[in-house]
């Protein structure tokens, strides 16, 4: 399992490719490599979605798989729900990106109010997927004071909500992301969440999918060898 030095390093490398990767001439995102990010967002299959609207209406935390390093201290140790924090490219209100891999209905949650509930942010991985050029980036949130915010605390980098390179808030506390070429931030929630006050207000949408359209059970390791994400 890789310890916090080995993790990081793998920050220090994902931060040397937001640094190296921005999209420095286009008009529409910000010129400093971010863009507002208004939602953190969720796709799975309809039955996915079909089941916890019969049951309590509750989104329950999933154990971690082994997508990403296969050293990755999360793998099999701690719960959650992977949101996407990615923009639309052109968007200038906080579009999110309107396809996905992962399945036809996707969960809009605005991202204030989930950061809200899990405030505290951890760097957790750095990956890329086999046949891909993408990379990824895995920050987890946890409640402070929770079992999952103390493992993560012993086991993970804890980032500053003001200053990282990733997904921040900026002096007039408007949430943006990174917009590096080619990389995906993706937020790990790390309790249950109710979904119900999300479909009273017409938040689950139907999507475009890409690829095979859903997630691949047991997870994808990264690929090895990258000259940017392998340590």
């Amino acid at each position: 399992m890789l310890d916090q030095n080995d993790i990081k390093v793998l920050l220090g490398k994902a931060t040397d490719y937001v640094e190296d990767n921005p999209y420095s001439d286009d008009d529409f995102y910000d010129s400093d490599g971010h863009a507002y990010c208004r939602w953190f967002y969720r796709n799975q299959s309809h039955g996915y979605f079909d089941e916890i609207r019969k049951s309590d209406g509750v989104m329950n935390r999933i154990l971690k798989d082994n997508t990403g390093d296969p050293g990755s201290p999360i793998n099999g140790n701690i719960s959650g729900l992977f949101f996407s924090a990615a923009v639309r490219y052109n968007s200038t209100s906080g579009d999110p990106i309107p396809f996905s891999p992962f399945g036809p209905v996707r969960l809009l949650v605005p991202a204030i109010e989930l950061l809200a509930k899990a405030p505290k942010i951890y760097f957790a991985d750095f990956y890329c997927m086999p046949c891909s050029d993408n990379h990824y980036v895995t920050l987890v949130m946890t409640s402070p004071g929770s079992k999952t915010d103390e493992f993560c605390a012993e086991h993970l980098v804890e980032l500053e909500i003001h200053n990282n390179p990733f997904i921040f808030k900026d002096k007039s506390g408007t949430l943006q992301v990174t917009t590096a070429k080619k990389l995906y931030v993706e937020m790990y929630y790390t309790e249950d969440l109710d979904i119900k006050p999300y479909l009273k207000r017409g938040l689950l949408k139907d999507c475009e999918t890409v690829g095979q359209g859903h997630s691949t059970p047991g997870g994808i390791p990264k690929t090895e060898l990258c000259p940017f994400c392998s340590i």
